[in-house]
């Protein structure tokens, strides 16, 4: 028997990155990939600047794919890493590409090459959503500790008519079943601390989460929507 469940949406805001990408790590690793000398010497608070100069000094079209190397390694070929580099300077690029489990890198690659290269790169930017979900029958609750991303994109469609895109792409997935593309819809996924209980309903539990994905996803959800849903 299905499970119910209250999903109410809190804010929407538009940001322009992902919380941890691009860490010092990540840059120190990108410098590498471009033969970069005495990288232990560059200081932390350097490494932002130093990595912004050393693209430019490749060139666009070099540093793209060398971007692309450090984000995908060996999951991406160099001929398809060529090839997309005109396709990164494209407004939301991302959406276009076939590889739903390569948007989030997509977008991970452009946050970097913006700064680069600011008059080639749009300014990337996606949706960042804070929601609770209430169980509002009892045998749901056990199902929301799990909060996997093919029961929320489930839930979340209930919020969204038959034609936007997500009702449109997935309509057998939402449904029953394997739901792999629902990984690389949610680009980030945060659960917070549990909505304070209520004491006249305490069948009804709160879980308050943030997700970041792309417009594309979450543009038909409005801020103060709240709407009931169902999932196994």
């Amino acid at each position: 028997m299905p499970s119910t469940y209250e999903v109410g949406i809190q804010s929407l805001e538009e940001v322009h990155s992902l919380p941890g990408i691009w860490s010092n790590e990540a840059l120190r690793e990108l410098l590498v990939l471009a033969d970069m000398d005495d990288i232990g010497q560059v200081e932390d608070s350097e490494l932002l600047e130093i990595t912004i100069m050393a693209l430019q000094d490749l060139g666009n079209q070099k540093a793209a794919e060398l971007v692309l190397e450090a984000v995908f390694g060996e999951s991406m070929r160099a001929g398809v890493r060529q090839n997309l580099v005109d396709d990164l300077q494209q407004d939301e690029p991302w959406e276009d590409f076939a590889e739903v489990s390569k948007q989030r890198g997509l977008f991970i690659a452009v946050v970097l090459l913006e700064k680069a290269f600011p008059n080639r790169y749009a300014t990337p930017d996606a949706l960042l959503m804070r929601f609770v979900i209430r169980a509002v029958s009892r045998n749901a609750s056990e199902e929301m500790k799990a909060s996997d991303p093919a029961w929320m994109m489930r839930l979340l469609a209930y919020g969204m008519s038959g034609d936007d895109v997500l009702n449109r792409l997935y309509e057998a997935e939402l449904a029953s079943g394997p739901f792999a593309d629902a990984a690389g819809i949610i680009w980030y996924f945060e659960a917070l601390a549990d909505e304070e209980g209520d004491e006249s309903q305490p069948a009804i539990a709160g879980k308050r989460f943030v997700i970041i994905a792309p417009h594309m996803w979450l543009d038909p959800l409005k801020k103060g929507q709240v709407f009931r849903a169902n999932a196994n």
